[in-house]
């Protein structure tokens, strides 16, 4: 069946899960927009973040002055796109990419493939365009004092906007369904473009924290430096979590503040707490076993004093001319860095909004005949669920769900050339030999026993003290670390959400491994060493 998978261009609005044909000059990664979309999507995600998305990053380069305006139309054609579906699941467009980082100050296409993507192909080379760099002088500083403000904007507006729609002001029409729905993905796109650009400066701000480090002849000491900054949107989330599992707060009130998360939370078909608590039972019993050392107010102010002692040994190491744009440097980044979880908390809540709007429709159209269950709702497109029922539905909705259960059974390489060639998942992997390393992302040496967690709805729960070792991780699963001892985490780098929320919380990281879920097992005994970014295996688990 795989050769049926096969798309032509013109099947794209019957497939919307799958890119196509790709010429072979055009190369692909799945690193990092798969922890944007982990795993295989379904159309209606896939018809909010798809153009959305790629819109919001046009727009974030044009913010910053190396796009046009007229460039932030999402191409027709998929070699010209930021990113695409194949399969059903996401991938970048390393080409792209490279054009947009040859285009900006202060960095190339192959720094920009280094850095988002984890490495530089063999045989590509940077080709440097400076027509753009007066542009970015004026607009780049600009769009970076703006772009806290425009977040802030977005969120007041979006938070109370999801509880209203989630609660008493829930559609119980089609026509106000779709309504909801439409206004969910303008705010989407609202807050996106801003969040976007954050995340773009989060990264610059990084490596220049870094630089001045190195210049201070204290390698290593960024990691201190950008860690601390107090109430995150995810630590918020964790330290409400443990006030429930000590009492202080119930878990209604809980669910009316965040249940907005869940398992696979960016996924319109998943079950957000709002909609299944049972997952929220389990972490709050899980977080009740720990002891009261671990509060995440204590550890989160701790790290602030951290990052202030980091800070004062910092400056004493610099010559004194460079210490006042190195102190402006350190403020910019405590103002920035913490944005990222913002953003990403307020576009949650615009797909929790979808989800409502999307279920009422599938509710409604279910009693009308129209579809067989309220979850068909999730294999249409905005456009189609906002319009009129086609006559054959039906068979459109099953063609779609078969596709997408045979894209779960098969995989896409991590990187490749042109059009990706599927292969079949095995139910279950063979144990790979090798050494297992990273970025060193979060400090502290830990022992204890590995817990290999690909699908947070799925598999078995992390006990605490367990290591947790994932493939990537989003906003869902700030929880979920806050009980583990450390993380090894296959994809992200030192400014991905499980690094800042594994700095936030104390908890030793290693990321960016690309094969620790290859190479270790549940119940593997292993050292994590989040400060040389290595994971070793102490003993194997028993066969």
């Amino acid at each position: 069946m795989l050769d049926d998978l096969e798309m032509s261009p013109a099947a794209r609005e019957k497939n919307p899960i799958h890119a196509g044909m790709c010429d072979p000059s055009v190369g692909w990664s799945t690193t990092n927009a798969s922890e944007a979309l982990p795993g295989v999507v379904t159309p209606l995600t896939w018809s909010i973040f798809g153009d959305g998305v790629e819109r919001s990053m046009r727009g974030a380069f044009a913010d910053m002055g190396v796009l046009r305006e007229s460039e932030c139309v999402p191409p027709a054609r998929t070699e010209q796109r930021l990113w695409d579906l194949w399969y059903g699941r996401a991938a970048g467009n390393l080409n792209t990419f490279r054009f947009v980082g040859d285009r900006t100050p202060g960095t190339s296409g192959d720094a920009v493939e280094e850095q988002i993507f984890g490495r530089v192909r063999p045989g590509v080379t940077s080709k440097k365009v400076y027509s753009r760099y007066p542009i970015v002088a004026v607009k780049m500083p600009y769009s970076a004092l703006r772009c806290q403000a425009r977040l802030r904007e977005a969120t007041a507006t979006i938070y109370p906007w999801w509880q209203r729609s989630v609660g008493g002001g829930r559609p119980t029409e089609l026509a106000q369904a779709q309504a909801l729905l439409r206004e969910a993905v303008q705010n989407f796109e609202r807050v996106m473009r801003p969040h976007t650009l954050a995340a773009m400066l989060c990264q610059a701000l990084y490596d220049q924290v870094r630089a001045a480090a190195e210049r201070a002849h204290r390698p290593g000491l960024e990691i201190s430096l950008v860690t601390g900054y107090g109430d995150m949107a995810e630590t918020v989330v964790v330290g409400d979590l443990w006030a429930v599992s000590r009492n202080r707060l119930s878990v209604e009130e809980f669910v009316t503040r965040h249940g907005f998360h869940g398992p696979n939370e960016g996924e319109l078909s998943a079950r957000v707490w709002r909609l299944d608590q049972a997952p929220l039972e389990r972490l709050v019993a899980a977080y009740r076993e720990m002891p009261d050392e671990r509060d995440p107010h204590r550890v989160v102010a701790e790290r602030g004093d951290e990052r202030r002692r980091a800070e004062a040994e910092l400056m004493r190491a610099l010559p004194s001319w460079q210490r006042p744009p190195t102190r402006v440097l350190l403020d910019i980044a405590a103002n920035l860095i913490p944005l990222r979880g913002i953003g990403k908390a307020s576009f949650l809540q615009c797909l929790d909004v979808a989800r409502v709007a999307a279920r009422v429709c599938g509710e409604v159209l279910t009693r009308s005949g129209a579809f067989a269950v309220p979850e068909d709702a999730f294999w249409l497109t905005v456009d189609e669920l906002t319009g009129a029922p086609a006559p054959d539905v039906d068979a459109l909705i099953a063609t779609r769900r078969a596709v997408t259960d045979e894209y779960r059974r098969v995989g896409v390489p991590e990187v490749w050339q042109g059009t990706p060639r599927p292969f079949v998942l095995a139910a279950t992997a063979d144990r790979i030999d090798g050494e297992i390393s990273g970025a060193a992302v979060s400090p502290g040496v830990v022992e204890g026993t590995a817990r290999l967690i690909l699908d947070p709805e799925a598999d078995e729960e992390l006990k605490p003290g367990e290591i947790l070792v994932c493939r990537t991780t989003d906003p869902s699963w700030a929880s979920l670390m806050m009980v583990a001892s450390a993380l090894v985490i296959d994809i992200g780098g030192a400014i991905s959400h499980g690094a800042i929320v594994a700095r936030e919380l104390g908890i030793p990281c290693v990321i960016g491994t690309r094969t620790g879920t290859q190479i270790l097992r549940t119940g593997d005994r292993i050292r994590v060493d989040g400060e040389r970014g290595a994971v070793e295996i102490l003993a194997p688990a028993a066969p």
